[in-house]
């Protein structure tokens, strides 16, 4: 598999820098999302910029402000996309990116934390709504969902780095740290093309082609097909300007917006942004007898290592495979942590002797969310909506994957405090068990290596004769 990997890569290696290069952003969010971890216990030491230990409610706010701030991300994306292009709302994602990193490293005060929070998830949520959006129109085919992998590997890395930098030293050297790198994805999002489709769809003809032929390393001639593709897909899509009620014009375009907002969802009520904004505050919480700054760095670890098996594995094992199959293995893990915490926490018994499964557990949960339920719906999302509808329903899935986010990350912490943390991995257990029976029945098909055009008409139960007509 490795060898057919490097192979693919040395043909296709300008789709995958493109695809890198707008991705980098992710792995600065990732280290703004992975902050809160290491910067939560600092924020009650000595070390603390703040002027006083804050409350569990205000670190709660701390934590999920930034999820908060991702529901911004869809509105500005939604009306600006087919407007400015996927390139120019990429590298607008800078200004948000670098303020927060700017107002965290000034901030004297919780006011000023709460912003740069937000901030930084306004950054996310922009870059969660275009970079799949942006991937899916770079790539070909077959190796589209290889590609779309890497905008978790990079936000994985980051995550390691907060976790592996921020225990080893002070607040403001990981805020330090995180700008620094930010200010690197200034040059990135700048030498990155724009999609072949938004310049077919601006009119702009040879630049899509000369685009086309950097990216895919061939000739004009070679390129015509796939260019003259494009353009039939704009004469037909783009007649009449697109609104929101094709979202419900046909029957494709509601199943796969049902099938993505649902999985977006799931892929924040699974409990990642909890587990990864709180994950020292969890592992002490659980029993686990290794040290906190140990553990998360282990888990950042084995998050970057599963993300770099990912993009080997997504467009072989197909997405419907992976789903159910780590849908259920979340489920499984998750009550399986529920179980050790209330025997415990709540009734006392003597666990020492297994103490190492909270851990495991948890290292299981990363391998199979960067598998399957992390990638795959912003994979879903860039493949399964027609060109039309595509930004306006990716940035519904991902306002509402946002949404999830928020309620979760703001009230784990209380449902724990007044229930037990056995009742919140239960519940997390819970809506991974609904993800496992949604992913093995026929509600959510399989999208391995088909065109656009064979998706909507697998999705609309269209036979493969039948095919829409250009005018």
């Amino acid at each position: 598999m490795f060898e057919v990997f490097k192979k693919e890569l040395k043909l296709k290696w300008r789709q995958y820098l493109a695809a890198s290069l707008a991705s980098y952003g992710s792995l600065c969010t990732g280290m703004s999302m992975g902050w809160t971890s290491p910067v939560l216990p600092q924020l009650r030491g000595p070390g603390s910029p703040l002027s006083h230990v804050p409350t569990l409610q205000e670190e709660s706010w701390i934590g999920s402000l930034l999820v908060l701030g991702g529901l911004l991300g869809p509105l500005i994306t939604v009306p600006l996309s087919n407007r400015v292009g996927r390139r120019w709302i990429i590298m607008g994602s800078n200004v948000p990116l670098l303020l927060g990193w700017l107002l965290a490293g000034v901030a004297t005060g919780l006011p000023a934390m709460y912003v740069a929070r937000l901030a930084w998830g306004c950054a996310t949520g922009m870059m969660f709504a275009t970079v799949p959006i942006y991937i899916g129109e770079i790539a070909e085919d077959k190796i589209r969902g290889s590609l779309s992998a890497l905008f978790l590997l990079f936000i994985n890395v980051g995550f390691l780095l907060a976790y592996a930098i921020g225990p080893f030293t002070s607040y403001w050297g990981l805020t330090a740290t995180g700008g620094i790198l930010s200010l690197f994805y200034v040059p990135c999002t700048w030498f990155i093309p724009e999609t072949p489709f938004y310049l077919v769809y601006k009119g702009t003809i040879q630049e899509a082609s000369d685009v086309l032929q950097k990216l895919r390393g061939t000739s004009r001639e070679q390129v015509q097909p796939e260019l003259e593709a494009l353009q039939g897909v704009v004469a037909r899509e783009f007649k009449v300007a697109p609104s929101i009620k094709d979202l419900w014009a046909t029957r494709g375009n509601v199943k796969a917006l049902g099938i993505c907002v649902f999985l977006a969802m799931l892929l924040q009520l699974s409990g990642i942004d909890v587990l990864l904004f709180y994950m020292e505050e969890l592992l002490a919480k659980v029993g686990t007898k290794m040290s906190a700054s140990d553990g998360t760095i282990i888990m950042g670890v084995v998050q970057v290592v599963t993300s770099c098996v990912t993009p080997l594995v997504v467009d072989r094992l197909g997405r419907k495979l992976l789903m159910w199959t780590t849908s259920l293995g979340l489920t499984i893990f998750l009550a399986a942590i529920g179980v050790y915490a209330l025997l415990d926490t709540h009734y006392g018994y003597d666990v020492a002797g297994v103490a190492f499964i909270p851990l495991l557990c948890l290292v299981v949960y990363m391998i199979l969310f960067t598998l399957g339920v992390g990638p795959v719906p912003w994979i879903l999302i860039a493949e399964m909506f027609p060109v039309r509808t595509k930004c306006l329903a990716s940035g519904i899935a991902s306002f509402m994957c946002w949404l999830a986010g928020f309620v979760w990350t703001r009230f784990f912490r209380d449902v724990a405090a007044s229930y037990g943390i056995y009742t919140a991995f239960w519940i997390l257990a819970v809506c991974c068990g609904f993800g496992f029976v949604f992913s093995v029945s026929p509600l959510l098909p399989e999208t391995k290596g088909k065109t656009f055009d064979e998706i909507q008409d697998m999705l609309n139960n269209r036979s493969k004769e039948v095919k829409p007509v250009d005018v």
